[in-house]
């Protein structure tokens, strides 16, 4: 499959690299900046989050910064030695930090059902749920139940993860759940004909990102539609010109980063790209702040509300979120 050069001129605008002149109000803002800006009644400090992903990148930032500042946060990852290798290190350096690694495998609903089970025998509340890990341009595959490979681990795992954790956030007292997605979301729409691309004849890796990141946004939607009159608020985001820098980026090609602008052939990243701090503001921003509440179902990107760049994603109407979420409840229960 050929990408049109439209499609891949939107992602390349997304990830291009700013000038100074060009960077917006509160680009260079850092998830601590924002923690350090809340108001003392939004404190984090007491709190439970759970983090997917949260052992490296800006998974690890967000995890990093939450815990530092009192909050329990609950790390999901498939990797226990890179889990507990990152606790470790946030707890070398903020002896009080309370985090804690609870097996999760995206790639596998029983493991997201199981992680569930595992983080309710801890007897903790929930306060907030980040939608963080995800793969990227990887080449074609499909998870254990047979989804393509960046959709089901995108989308569908965290699709079922939210719906079993709604409830414990609504006991809680109320909420947010952050779906991190990408200005990628602008190649491609859900391709609600053909999720899989006809079993992979028709694969192409940026498409196939692209869809699963319009679906985070519209994954979004749909759960704030259900469940913002019970006090949960739900938000995607987008991080910003910085991912390519984190491990998610590891199956770019150097060629694409270059063409990109995002490096030189000598390797180093544009000044413009974010640091990883940068880049883990706004889904922490989407996480905690007040500015925002009563606004659930936006999209947040240099942590404010932003306009999604296609059109599916705007979903002005609520019916694209609508048919996603019935789309993967199907999938889920088959």
């Amino acid at each position: 499959m050929v990408l049109s050069a439209r499609s891949i001129e939107h992602f390349r605008k997304s990830y291009l690299p700013l000038t100074k002149e060009e960077e917006p109000e509160r680009y260079r803002w850092t998830a601590d900046g924002v923690l350090d800006r809340l108001p003392d009644a939004h404190s984090v400090k007491g709190k439970t989050y759970i983090v997917t992903g949260g052992h490296s990148g800006l998974g690890g930032e967000a995890t990093r910064a939450l815990a530092a500042r009192g909050a329990t946060v609950i790390v999901g990852s498939r990797s226990p030695s890179s889990a507990e290798k990152a606790i470790k290190d946030i707890q070398s350096a903020h002896p009080n930090a309370d985090v804690r690694y609870i097996h999760l495998d995206l790639c596998d609903l029983d493991s997201v059902r199981q992680f569930v089970k595992d983080f309710h025998a801890t007897g903790l509340p929930l306060n907030g749920l980040v939608c963080n890990a995800g793969v990227m341009f990887t080449p074609y595959g499909t998870t254990k139940q047979g989804f393509e490979l960046q959709f089901g681990t995108n989308h569908v795992a965290h699709h079922l993860l939210i719906q079993l954790l709604m409830d414990d956030i609504v006991k809680s007292g109320g909420g947010r759940v952050v779906c991190v997605s990408s200005g990628g979301h602008s190649i491609s729409p859900v391709r609600f004909h053909d999720l899989g691309f006809n079993h992979g004849k028709d694969y192409h890796k940026l498409e196939s990102y692209g869809q699963s990141k319009t679906a985070n946004i519209l994954c979004a939607k749909a759960f704030n539609e259900l469940y913002s009159a019970k006090g949960v608020e739900c938000f995607s985001t987008h991080p910003g010109k910085c991912t390519i820098k984190t491990d998610i980026g590891r199956h770019m090609e150097r060629s694409e980063i270059v063409g990109w602008a995002s490096m030189d052939e000598e390797g180093n990243m544009h000044p413009g790209f974010k640091s990883i701090p940068e880049g883990a503001a706004t889904q922490v921003y989407a996480l905690t702040s007040p500015e925002i509440t009563g606004k659930g179902g936006a999209y947040l990107m240099d942590s404010h509300i932003a306009e999604p760049l296609h059109d599916q994603a705007r979903d002005v109407t609520g019916e694209n979120s609508r048919h996603l979420y019935e789309v993967t409840e199907k999938l889920i229960a088959a």
